[in-house]
């Protein structure tokens, strides 16, 4: 794949108008509803009518949060979502008609990786919302041998009874650049992703490299050659 062009598409598609591509901003929204609380998590919780019950918490190591009136519960497994309707719960042998909401303001691991042929492998920091192709536009795009049929998301999360479980996805990008952008995988923390090198491009790329180059420059010579014998 040749970097410019990739880097041409990839202004394009995060400059233009997103409606152009019928992207569903709404299917960005916040990941939290998907994840898992884990351990050093820091929840945003809010409760209305009585404001004066929230409060934003850190999850114990042993996967805990404390909060007034309720007290300790043990809340690592949990999907946000569900730790709602447990504290609306709570909260209402004390308030009336209690309104729990629950945002997760910083995740215990807060980093996605990203590794293969890619122009800068490593870690990095993720934001709510974030995307495949943000990620591989903010580690400088594919390399020019990556395979970009088959790039694999490999990501990590807990179930209730505190296992954790593996996903892998493959994605292929090639949609992308036509506009379709079903294929951008909203990413979680934690999650791995790999840009594999394409199976036939080790010889491929030798004899781009190595013959062709020479191959070229002998054309050349023989043809001013040819022209000064004349």
């Amino acid at each position: 794949m040749d970097k410019k062009i990739f880097t041409f598409f990839l202004t394009i598609i995060f400059l233009c108008n997103v409606s152009v591509f019928s992207f569903d901003l709404s299917s960005i929204g916040k990941i939290d509803e998907e994840y898992y609380i884990s351990p050093g998590d820091m929840l945003g919780i809010r409760v209305s009518p009585a404001d004066e019950f929230s409060k934003d918490v850190i999850v114990s190591p042993d996967g805990s949060i404390e909060l007034p009136l309720v007290g300790a519960i043990k809340v690592a497994g949990m999907k946000v979502k569900e730790l709602e309707k447990i504290l609306a719960e709570k909260f209402s042998k004390y308030i009336f008609n209690p309104k729990v909401s629950i945002s997760v303001k910083k995740f215990s691991s807060y980093r996605v990786a990203v590794i293969g042929q890619i122009q800068k492998s490593g870690y990095i920091e993720y934001f709510e919302g974030m995307t495949l192709l943000d990620l591989i536009a903010s580690a400088g795009g594919p390399l020019d041998y990556a395979d970009s049929k088959n790039i694999k998301v490999y990501r990590k999360t807990k179930t209730r009874d505190g296992s954790l479980k593996e996903e892998i996805f493959t994605v292929s990008m090639d949609s992308f650049f036509e506009g379709n952008l079903s294929n951008n995988v909203k990413l979680l923390p934690g999650d791995i992703v790999y840009i594999p090198r394409k199976k036939f491009t080790s010889t491929t790329k030798w004899v781009g490299d190595n013959i062709i180059p020479w191959t070229m420059l002998a054309s050349f010579g023989i043809s001013i050659g040819i022209i000064l014998s004349k």
